[in-house]
């Protein structure tokens, strides 16, 4: 297997908060990039990385955060909580 990049996008509908904001953001569409990389080992091993692309008035940040944690935040979002 070689390395792999996937993209996907995320709607909030409720402002929200991962781990690692100082505050909440607003809500609405992003995309999320997940990184996925060969080890070089003898078995199949693979290093994961996801980060949230955060729109802001004049830029964008790519938030690193761990999948089970943006998981967990749009499950919230579904459930109109924050």
């Amino acid at each position: 297997m070689s390395d792999q990049t996937t993209s996907r996008t995320i709607t909030f509908r409720f402002p929200f908060t991962l781990p690692g904001m100082t505050e909440p953001h607003a809500p609405g569409t992003f995309e999320v990039i997940t990184d996925e990389e060969q080890l070089d080992v003898m078995w199949d091993a693979r290093r994961s990385s996801t980060r949230v692309m955060l729109v802001y008035p004049g830029r964008i940040e790519a938030f690193p955060v761990r999948a089970s944690d943006l998981e967990e935040a749009i499950a919230l979002d579904r459930e109109g909580k924050a």
